[in-house]
């Protein structure tokens, strides 16, 4: 160019011929070669090769009036190059109207397959995890074994013995009095602890604590009652005379029924005989109790009592879990062999014959 300078309309001409390739590098800069040769890949980069070809004829053919004739020659070489990207673009339109069908229907193929191979892979990972709970509900089971052996060895001990009778027989007394001695009085008896608080009804105050003690503790604080039960028969009076005199709202009924039992613990020795074998186990009890050894296997048989429950809680769990494994391992199987169905049915339409597929 610094030669021609001299020459003004060559220097115009090879300074519009410099412009003019610097405008068409930067448009073939812009087509992106794609990585994988997939259906939607090659269409993009056909669109942008014809586009580029055609942009670049545009461009050549409004600069050819400022480089005529002097560059003529190495706008015809240049002018290859156009076409050469051209052809590209139409060899590619051809090849994806020829073939592109066929290219898209292999990727949907793939596609299919990959899926498959996903199902396939949490199919396993479900077997895994069902196998694994499994083995840990078999350890359950078998921890669970091993702590009633314990436990009953525990049981066979001649002091154990003796302990679980008594305390099964304060059991069956708990069970009797709170039967016979407070059937139909617990939801009556902290009403009448409720309204003697609010000052409803008088209610002494000693009279008033020994009815909260009988409502949380009934067996507890009767084994603490001297003979004949004072404390109980003040309480249950107070109920009956809130009751009788409509202080204490309830039904008809149920008032009868309430007055009717509450008379019949006060009057008479109703619950002596009761009292009387309930003390005396219980004395046997606390003797059992205080000797070191029997406190020890109690103690014993209640851990293990406490890791059965512990454990059993866990098998309950793992069973739950398990049953959730079991249906999604067959969700999945039947997930694949639709899948299966759907690419051999593919393949099929494809190959103009229907193969038969078979997980390896």
């Amino acid at each position: 160019m610094e030669e021609k300078r001299e020459n003004r309309a060559e220097y115009r001409a090879a300074k519009a011929v410099v412009r003019l390739t610097g405008i068409i590098s930067e448009m073939c800069k812009s087509i992106v070669i794609p990585s994988s040769n997939d259906n939607a890949s090659l269409r993009t980069l056909q669109r942008q090769t014809s586009k580029t070809a055609t942009d670049a004829a545009t461009a050549r053919q409004e600069w050819l009036r400022q480089i005529r004739p002097y560059y003529i020659i190495d706008m015809m070489t240049l002018g290859g190059q156009i076409d050469k990207v051209r052809r590209l673009g139409e060899a590619l339109h051809t090849f994806l109207v020829g073939r592109g069908s066929l290219l898209r229907s292999l990727e949907e193929l793939n596609e299919k397959i990959n899926s498959l191979s996903k199902l396939q892979t949490s199919k396993e990972s479900a077997s895994s995890q069902k196998l694994s709970l499994e083995r840990k509900i078999e350890e359950t089971e078998q921890e669970e074994q091993r702590l009633r052996t314990d436990a009953q060895q525990i049981r066979e001990n001649p002091r154990m013995k003796e302990y679980i009778h008594v305390d099964s027989e304060l059991k069956a007394l708990r069970s009797e009095l709170l039967r016979t001695g407070f059937s139909r009085l617990g939801r009556p008896l902290k009403k009448l602890i409720s309204i003697s608080e609010r000052g409803a009804y008088p209610v002494p105050v000693e009279v008033r604590e020994k009815a909260k003690e009988y409502a949380k503790k009934p067996f507890t604080t009767f084994l603490k009652e001297e003979d004949g039960y004072p404390d109980l028969k003040a309480v249950l009076t107070a109920l009956s005379n809130a009751v009788s005199s409509g202080k204490l709202a309830l039904k008809q009924r149920e008032a009868k029924k309430v007055v009717e039992r509450t008379q019949q613990v006060v009057g008479g020795g109703f619950l002596v005989d009761l009292q009387s074998k309930s003390k005396n186990l219980k004395r046997s009890y606390d003797q059992l109790v205080a000797d070191p050894e029997t406190a020890t296997l109690v103690q014993q048989l209640r851990d293990l009592r406490q890791k059965g429950r512990i454990n059993r809680g866990a098998r309950q769990e793992l069973k739950s879990d398990l049953q959730r494994a079991v249906e999604s391992e067959s969700k999945l199987e039947e997930q694949i062999a639709l899948q299966l169905e759907s690419i051999e049915s593919f393949v099929g339409e494809l190959a103009g014959t229907t193969p038969k597929l078979e997980l390896g």
